[in-house]
C-alpha cells in the first residue's frame, strides 16, 4: 500500500477504507456507526487534525523519538477537538448551528415544580424547551448503565444536586449568548415546592474481601476470595451500611467470611494481634479539571432517520450503544434507524470522559432541534455542576503488628465511598479500592469491607486512581504511623513486609511477573533526598527560624487493566518499506499514537511512519462478533461462543485503566510480529538464497530466532544486513504477508489462538500467538481473514481474581511548613518507578510529572464540598477551586528514576495512575516529620496546620 492509497473501498486501499464500521445493533434495530472526526475533517479540506510533523521520530526511525507524534499539532493549534466544530464544518449537514444548555437543580431536598424563564423577557426565550414529560411522550428513556431520569419530572425531588431538569434550545447564537449570561447564577429559574429531604437511594454496591493465609505465603489459603468467592451483604441497614452473613465456620462462603473476618477484628480488639495501630482517614471529592469541558454537536437527519453527532469521549462504543438503547423505543418523529457518531480527539480525560452521560444529552439536543444541528457545550460552571467527580472516601483501619519484628499480622479496614446521585462506576471503584487496601504488603490475615453509597452529591465515577488512591494513601499513612510508633526506619519497615514474587495478595492471587517492590525501596533508600534528610532539616530550620522541615516517603503498587480488555491493531508495509500502524484506542493526550509507532520497532526494526488511532472503519475485515459481558459471562457460555472463530469476549475497550502501553501496544506488536514472521523473514531468506548453489545462505543454517535488527537492517547468522525497503519490495513481489490485523483480549491473562498460515510454495504451518483474531494482506491485495483453528480464552472465573498486573512506584517528598501562617513549600520530590520496559521514556516522564502535580493538588489544594455548598449548586469554577500551579511544585528539583527492565523482552506496564498515588501519603508523612502532627483528612490546608500547631 502506498501513501496515496487512502480512499476507496477495495483493492490495495482496503486498509484505509472509509466505510463506516457498524459496531452492532441496539434494541429496536438501530445501527451504530463510528467515524473518527479527523478523517471526516480531511474530507472537507480542513487542516489535518493530527499531522505527524517531519522529524518527530529518531534518525532513521531507530531508537527513541525526538518528540511525540501529535506534539507539533498540539502546540501549533492544528489538533482539532469536538469544541472546534460547528454544523458548517460537517459535509452534508445544514449550515446553521443551534445552541442548547441544560438547566440543573440546585436543590435536592424539595420537589421540583417547574422552570420560570420570565427573566429572559420576550426576545430571549428559547425556541424549544425539553422536559421529562417530552421524553415520556417521545418514548425516550435511559437504560442499562445510564438508567435514570434524564430530566427530573415535575412533582419529584431531584435525585441529586445538579440533576438536569430541562434543556433549552435556541436556533441562533445571537439570542443564546445573552440568554445564557442572564440565566447564569439567577435565582428562581428552577422552582421548588414542598420540603421532602434528600432522596434515600440504595447503595450502589458492597463487598467483603477476607483472606486467611495457610502455612505458606504462597498458599494454599485457608480462605480467600479467589478460592471461595466474593462476598456481598445479605441486606443493608440504616445509613446504607451493609449487614453481613452470620458467622459460621462450616457455612457457605459468606458465613465463613464473617466467621474469619470477625475473628480477626476480635483479636485486634482483645490485643491478640500484636500491637494495634488505628487510623481514621478521609479523602475529599475533587473535580477532573481536564482541558476541554464536555461538549458535542448533533443533527437529526429526519429524511434518512439518522442521528449524526460529534462527541469527545474515551468510550466510543459505549456511547453509541447507550444512545441506541435510549432511543430503542422512541416514537415518531424521534424513531431513528442509525446513530452516526463522529469522535474527536480529547482535551484530557483522566477517566472523566469514560462512560459519561453527557453524550446522551447531546443526542437529545439534536433530536429536539427540529431539523437543525444543535451544539451542547458545557462551560466551566456547568462542568463543575454536572461532570463526574472523584469519590470521597472514609477509611477506618486497624493494623496488628508484631512489636518485636515489625511484621504485619492482621489488617481490618472498612471503606465507605460517596457515589453521588447516579451509579456510574461506583461499585467497581469501591471494589478496586478494597483490593488495593493492603497496598504493597503481605498480610497473613486481612478483612476488608467496602460500600459505595448513594447520595445527593454530584455523581462520582471513573477518575485517575480509581479508588486505589484513597485506600493506599490511607495505608501508607498508617504504615508511617507504625514506623514512628515502633521506632523502625520507614523504608526498612516497608521492606520487611513487602509482598514478594509468588506470594498471595488480598484476593488470594499471585501477581503476574516479578514483583520488584524491594528494589524500588532500595533505590529510595539511596536517594540523596532521603539520605541527606537530617542534614537538610538542620540546615533549613537553622536558616529559617519560623519554619519546620520534613521528609516523607510512601510506596504503592497499582493494578492496571480492567480484567476484560480488548484491543485491535493493524500494521502494514508498502513497497517502499513505509510502515503504517493503527489502533482502536483514543488519543487523549497520553501519547498512545507515539507509543504504538515505537512499539512496532521491536519486530520491524524502526518506528512506524504513520500512526492512526480510533478509526473503526479499519476493522471490518476481522468480522468480529461478541455477546454479553466479558465480566459476567459464564464458562459454559464462553466455551459455546468460542466455537465461532469470529467471536471474542469484548471487541474494544475504552481508553482507561492504564491499558495503553500494556494492551493496545501489545496488539500492535503482535501485528508487527506477524509481518516479520510471515513476510520479512521469508523475503530475507529468498534474498540470502539468491545465486548459484543457494547464495550466501548455502553455508549456514539460519533460524528465525537468530534474526536481529541492526540500524534498521535485518541481519543474523552472518548474513548481509537487509534494509527494510529492500525486504518490503521483495515481500510485495513474492506475495508474502505485508500487513496484519489482529484482535487481542486480556482477562488478567492473554487469550491465545492458532491460525493456519499458508506459504507461497503451497505449504503451510500453524501459528500460535497471544491474539484471538487475525487477517493478513499478501502483497498489495485486500485483507484475507484467517479463521483460528484453536483458541484458549482466560477462564471466566479469572474475573474474580480482582487484580493481577501491577506497576510499583515510590516517592520521597521534602517540604517545609511556615509556622506563622501554615503555608507549605515543596522543596524536592524523588520518585522511583517500576513499569516494565518503557516504550517511550519521555512519555513516561511526562505522565509522571502530570501525576505528581495531581497528587500535590489532592494532598494540599483541591476540594469540593459534597452537598449544598458544593458544585451541584452551580456556583463553582476555577475562581473558587484551587489547583496546583508551577509555583506550588519543585519544578527544578523533581527526579524520576525508572528501574531498568529485567530483560529486553519485558512487556511494558500501565503506569499512568501509579505515579500520582504515592505523592499524597508522602506529603502527609513529610508534614508529620515536619510538625509532629498526623494529618488524616484531605486536603491539608494552612488552617488545618495552624490548628494542629496550637498548644
Amino acid at each position: 500500500m502506498t501513501e496515496g492509497d487512502s480512499g476507496g473501498t477495495g483493492g490495495s486501499s482496503g486498509f484505509w477504507s472509509r466505510r463506516r464500521f457498524l459496531a452492532g445493533s441496539a434494541a429496536g434495530g438501530i445501527l451504530l456507526a463510528a467515524t473518527p472526526l479527523a478523517l471526516r475533517a480531511a474530507t472537507f479540506q480542513a487542516r489535518e487534525s493530527m499531522p505527524a510533523a517531519p522529524g518527530w521520530a529518531a534518525e532513521k526511525g531507530v531508537g527513541q523519538p525526538r518528540y511525540r507524534i501529535d506534539g507539533f499539532a498540539k502546540v501549533t493549534g492544528a489538533k482539532l477537538y469536538a469544541r472546534d466544530f460547528r454544523a458548517a464544518d460537517m459535509p452534508g449537514w445544514p449550515q446553521a448551528t443551534g445552541r442548547a444548555l441544560l438547566l440543573f437543580a440546585p436543590d435536592a431536598s424539595r420537589t421540583f415544580t417547574g422552570i420560570d424563564l420570565s427573566l429572559l423577557g420576550k426576545d430571549l426565550q428559547p425556541d424549544r424547551v425539553v422536559t421529562a414529560e417530552d421524553l415520556v411522550q417521545a418514548g425516550i428513556a435511559a437504560t442499562g448503565f445510564f438508567a435514570c431520569d434524564l430530566f427530573c419530572p415535575k412533582g419529584k425531588t431531584p435525585a441529586y444536586l445538579g440533576q438536569p431538569v430541562a434543556m433549552l434550545i435556541w436556533h441562533d447564537i445571537a439570542r443564546f449568548a445573552p440568554a445564557r449570561q442572564t440565566l447564569r447564577g439567577a435565582d428562581g429559574v428552577v422552582t421548588f415546592g414542598a420540603k421532602t429531604g434528600p432522596v434515600d437511594g440504595a447503595p450502589y454496591g458492597a463487598n467483603r474481601f477476607t483472606r486467611v493465609g495457610g502455612d505458606s505465603p504462597r498458599g494454599p489459603d485457608v480462605y480467600s476470595p479467589v478460592k471461595d468467592g466474593w462476598v456481598q451483604p445479605v441486606r443493608y441497614q440504616k445509613a446504607q451500611m451493609p449487614v453481613w452473613a452470620p458467622e459460621q465456620q462450616d457455612g457457605d462462603a459468606a458465613d465463613r467470611a464473617s466467621f474469619y473476618g470477625e475473628a480477626m477484628r476480635k483479636d485486634l480488639a482483645d490485643g491478640k494481634a500484636g500491637r494495634v495501630f488505628e487510623l481514621d482517614f478521609q479523602t475529599q471529592s475533587i473535580d477532573q479539571v481536564f482541558m476541554e469541558p464536555e461538549c458535542g454537536l448533533a443533527w437529526h437527519d429526519r429524511a434518512n432517520r439518522r442521528l449524526a453527532a460529534v462527541f469527545d469521549v474515551q468510550s466510543p462504543e459505549v456511547t453509541l450503544q447507550s444512545i441506541g438503547a435510549m432511543l430503542a423505543k422512541a416514537k415518531a418523529p424521534y424513531d431513528i434507524g442509525m446513530v452516526d457518531g463522529h469522535f474527536a480527539y480529547i482535551g484530557g480525560g483522566f477517566g472523566g470522559k469514560d462512560h459519561t452521560i453527557v453524550p446522551l444529552y447531546v443526542a437529545l439536543a439534536g433530536l429536539f432541534g427540529e431539523g437543525r444541528p444543535v451544539r451542547l457545550a458545557l462551560d466551566r460552571f456547568e462542568q463543575f455542576q454536572f461532570g463526574l467527580k472523584r469519590h470521597s472516601f472514609r477509611v477506618k483501619s486497624r493494623l496488628g503488628v508484631d512489636p518485636g519484628s515489625g511484621d504485619f499480622l492482621v489488617q481490618a479496614t472498612d471503606l465507605v465511598s460517596d457515589g453521588g446521585g447516579l451509579a456510574n462506576f461506583s461499585a467497581s471503584v469501591a471494589d478496586v479500592a478494597a483490593t488495593a487496601a493492603t497496598s504493597i504488603y503481605y498480610l497473613p490475615r486481612s478483612d476488608i469491607t467496602t460500600t459505595a453509597q448513594h447520595s445527593r452529591a454530584v455523581t462520582a465515577g471513573s477518575m485517575r486512581g480509581y479508588g486505589t488512591l484513597q485506600s493506599m494513601a490511607a495505608m501508607e499513612v498508617l504504615v508511617d504511623q507504625v514506623a514512628t510508633g515502633l521506632k523502625i526506619d520507614p523504608i526498612d519497615l516497608r521492606r520487611r513486609n513487602a509482598l514478594r514474587t509468588g506470594q498471595l495478595n488480598l484476593t488470594g492471587n499471585t501477581a503476574a511477573g516479578a514483583l520488584r517492590t524491594v528494589e524500588v525501596l532500595d533505590r529510595l533508600a539511596q536517594a540523596k533526598l532521603w539520605t541527606g534528610r537530617a542534614d537538610a532539616k538542620t540546615a533549613y530550620e537553622g536558616q529559617h527560624s519560623a519554619t519546620s522541615f520534613g521528609t516523607g516517603i510512601a510506596c504503592v503498587m497499582k493494578d492496571f487493566g480492567a480484567g476484560g480488555d480488548g484491543a485491535l491493531a493493524a500494521v502494514s508495509l508498502d513497497r517502499q518499506g513505509r510502515i503504517t500502524v493503527a489502533g482502536n484506542t483514543i488519543e487523549m493526550g497520553t501519547g498512545i499514537s507515539t507509543a504504538m509507532a515505537v512499539r512496532v520497532a521491536e519486530h520491524l526494526g524502526r518506528s512506524a511512519d504513520v500512526s492512526r488511532t480510533d478509526d473503526p472503519s479499519l476493522w471490518e475485515p476481522l468480522k468480529l462478533t461478541t455477546s454479553g459481558s466479558p465480566w459476567t459471562i459464564s464458562q459454559a457460555a464462553q466455551d459455546a461462543a468460542a466455537a465461532n472463530p469470529r467471536w471474542v469476549p469484548l471487541v474494544s475497550s475504552p481508553a482507561s485503566a492504564s491499558i495503553g502501553a500494556h494492551v493496545n501496544t501489545h496488539a500492535a506488536a503482535q501485528a508487527a510480529l506477524a509481518v516479520l514472521r510471515f513476510g520479512l523473514w521469508p523475503a530475507a531468506l529468498a534474498i540470502w538464497s539468491e545465486g548459484p548453489l543457494g547464495g550466501q545462505a548455502a553455508g549456514e543454517y539460519i533460524t528465525f530466532d537468530e534474526l536481529r535488527w541492526v540500524d534498521g537492517a535485518l541481519a543474523g547468522a552472518g548474513m548481509e544486513p537487509l534494509p527494510l525497503p529492500r525486504l518490503a519490495a521483495k515481500a510485495h513481489e513474492m506475495g508474502l504477508v505485508t500487513g496484519a490485523m489482529v484482535h487481542a483480549f486480556s482477562r488478567w491473562s492473554w487469550a491465545v489462538a492458532e491460525f493456519p498460515m499458508k506459504h507461497t510454495d503451497g505449504g503451510g504451518e500453524s501459528w500460535q500467538a497471544p491474539i484471538d483474531a487475525l487477517a493478513v494482506q499478501r502483497g498489495s491485495v485486500d485483507w484475507q481473514l484467517l479463521d483460528r483453528t484453536k483458541v484458549e480464552f482466560p477462564p471466566a472465573s479469572y474475573e474474580k481474581i480482582g487484580v493481577n498486573y501491577y506497576a510499583t512506584c515510590g516517592t520521597i517528598v521534602a517540604l517545609s511548613v511556615d509556622r506563622t501562617n501554615g503555608a507549605v513549600t515543596l522543596h524536592g520530590i524523588h520518585q522511583v518507578l517500576e513499569c516494565g520496559r518503557p516504550i517511550v521514556p519521555d512519555l513516561v516522564s511526562g505522565i509522571a510529572q502530570g501525576g505528581i502535580a495531581m497528587g500535590v493538588g489532592q494532598a494540599l489544594h483541591e476540594f469540593l464540598p459534597l452537598y449544598e455548598d458544593g458544585p451541584g449548586n452551580g456556583s463553582w469554577n476555577l475562581n473558587r477551586y484551587r489547583v496546583p500551579m508551577a509555583a506550588d511544585l519543585p519544578v527544578w528539583n523533581t527526579v524520576l528514576e525508572v528501574l531498568p527492565p529485567l530483560s529486553d523482552t519485558d512487556p511494558p506496564k500501565g503506569m499512568a495512575e501509579v505515579v500520582m498515588i504515592p505523592v499524597i501519603p508522602a506529603i502527609l508523612n513529610a508534614l508529620h516529620d515536619a510538625v509532629g502532627k498526623r494529618f488524616t483528612k484531605l486536603p491539608v490546608t494552612a488552617d488545618d496546620i495552624m490548628e494542629a500547631l496550637q498548644p
